[in-house]
């Protein structure tokens, strides 16, 4: 059995990995506490869900004008909806040469004029080659954007947990082992 660690709001009962002084859903100051759960070992087929959502009412639901990153690209703002959900996944596809990873590179740069701490992780380019594309874009003098030329996900996470990042862009998703 492996254990694993959650942290829960005392006053609405979200859930998170990560303890929050702060809830982010009912904004109640110091109000999580850590629980440990048993998980069984990998080679089992029993599911063991960590997370357990209560249903509310849909006009209960907060929602925080501050729980979306703009890009300050507008056409790509408006597509998502106002920006980027914090805690989201998107996924950018199209034909090969059409501007995936242009766009995701000036999407790092815009954050990163925010102050916040990006990390661009690219399977396919030399962090030279990235330094060049970033370079045409202006992008090259930021203080919060890393890159990363790397494929193996296991790095990938330890340089997650190791700098904490706000935003990770992987370039491309299909190369990542």
């Amino acid at each position: 059995m492996q254990i694993k660690t959650v942290f829960s709001c005392q006053k609405c009962g979200y859930q998170s990995p990560k303890w929050f002084g702060r809830c982010p859903d009912c904004q109640s100051w110091n109000s999580f506490v850590e629980e440990d759960y048993s998980l069984p070992n990998s080679n089992t087929k029993e599911r063991v869900t960590l997370y357990k959502d209560k249903p509310v009412l849909l006009k209960d639901v907060s929602v925080k004008e501050d729980s979306r990153l703009k890009t300050d690209i507008l056409e790509l703002d408006r597509v998502l909806g106002g920006g980027i959900v914090k805690g989201s996944v998107i996924l950018i596809g199209g034909d090969p040469g059409i501007g995936k990873s242009t766009i995701a590179l000036q999407v790092s740069n815009q954050l990163t004029r925010q102050g916040i701490i990006v990390l661009y992780v690219s399977g396919e380019e030399s962090t030279h080659q990235t330094k060049l594309r970033a370079e045409r874009l202006g992008a090259h003098d930021s203080e919060s954007l890393y890159i990363v030329n790397q494929t193996d996900l296991n790095l990938i996470t330890e340089y997650i947990k190791k700098l904490a990042p706000e935003v990770v862009i992987i370039d491309s998703i299909q190369v990542i082992f």
